[in-house]
């Protein structure tokens, strides 16, 4: 389960930003799946407990409103994730 959490979470920011520029809501929610695996992982963790299972609806948020074409909230609801995602890499560079 550990090798798919990597390609997941670069897969989900490379998608989540080419779906704001593009403006395609169903690219996001293809993240939203994607993301799926890490916010199990985080949700068993004791410092994310129920954290862990709300970072996807971030994505579905974002589709929602990407959908009714207000792309700056779908960004700011997607910054979340990418920040996660960035601190967790950042954390395992240098641990």
């Amino acid at each position: 389960m550990g090798i798919f959490f990597w390609p997941f979470m670069i897969a989900s920011i490379v998608l989540s930003v080419m779906a704001i520029a593009s403006k395609k809501a169903s690219l996001l929610v293809i993240t939203f799946i994607l993301f799926i695996p890490i916010s199990l992982y985080l949700a068993a963790t004791p410092r994310f407990e129920w954290w862990g299972m709300v970072f996807p609806l971030f994505y579905l948020g974002a589709a929602y409103f990407l959908r009714k074409n207000i792309r700056w909230l779908s960004a700011m609801l997607i910054s979340p994730n990418i920040l996660l995602i960035g601190w967790i890499g950042f954390t395992v560079m240098f641990q």
